[in-house]
């Protein structure tokens, strides 16, 4: 959500985390799927005008059958434009590795989105899995060699003729200072480009940009411990925030 308010800090943001059942992907399918559409049913009926599916494991699982169970609702992810970079390499016989947790790399999203945007040579999809990362930026480290010595640990697997690499973790960008010191090619951040894209989307949709409100407010919902929740966000937030635990 930092990428979304930093580009575009006049409209009101709701960011509601399900700490409560986190992590995601140790849950089955069904039950990634059925706790991402509570979530954004709940958005629905309280707050949003569009709901942007943060979490590439919650996308996963529900970008098949979100916009059927909501017809008359916008519903995105920042999966899809993670893809259509990727898609528009020119160079792309190349490895493309992708780091991510277990639960999004077994979805196999990236080939059935990559061929439903009109991908026709593939690339060589390579994954790592990495939820220590995921724990890392939970936790936040103030050890910086600590830091700097996990994330080395898994970009020294990634193949020499390697020349791009997808954090497909929304946590992974909180690390990238240290992804660019020991990857020298090109990063992709899924996040940031649908950041990016969004202004591109409301353009095609007035309807919905004319409805978001405009007070330059973030609010900020758990369904967990509030008090725990504000410990760890604050410090990737890199500001004192306050949230309200919720039920979905």
């Amino acid at each position: 959500m930092k990428y979304f308010n930093k580009l575009y800090p006049n409209y009101d943001y709701i960011f509601l985390a399900d700490t409560k059942n986190c992590p995601y992907w140790e849950k089955t399918w069904e039950e990634i799927k059925q706790l991402t559409f509570k979530a954004i049913n709940r958005l629905f009926n309280q707050w949003a005008e569009i709901v942007i599916v943060a979490c590439n494991t919650a996308a996963a699982y529900s970008i098949r059958s979100r916009q059927a169970q909501y017809p008359n609702k916008k519903t995105l992810s920042i999966t899809i434009p993670g893809i259509e970079q990727i898609l528009k390499k020119e160079d792309i016989y190349c490895n493309v590795w992708i780091i991510a947790t277990q639960a999004t790399i077994s979805s196999d999203i990236y080939n059935d989105l990559f061929h439903r945007f009109g991908g026709k040579n593939n690339p060589e999809f390579k994954f790592i899995t990495a939820q220590p990362l995921v724990d890392l930026v939970e936790q936040w480290f103030d050890n910086e060699k600590q830091n700097y010595e996990l994330v080395k640990k898994y970009t020294e697997k990634f193949w020499s003729n390697t020349k791009y690499l997808v954090l497909w973790c929304t946590h992974f960008p909180i690390l990238i200072k240290y992804f660019q010191k020991f990857f020298k090619w090109i990063i992709i951040d899924p996040s940031l480009e649908a950041a990016k894209k969004f202004w591109s989307y409301l353009l095609r949709h007035p309807e919905i940009e004319n409805k978001i409100t405009k007070n330059k407010e973030i609010k900020f919902f758990t369904t967990w411990n509030s008090q725990n929740f504000d410990n760890i966000w604050s410090r990737i937030w890199w500001n004192k925030i306050y949230s309200k635990k919720i039920n979905i």
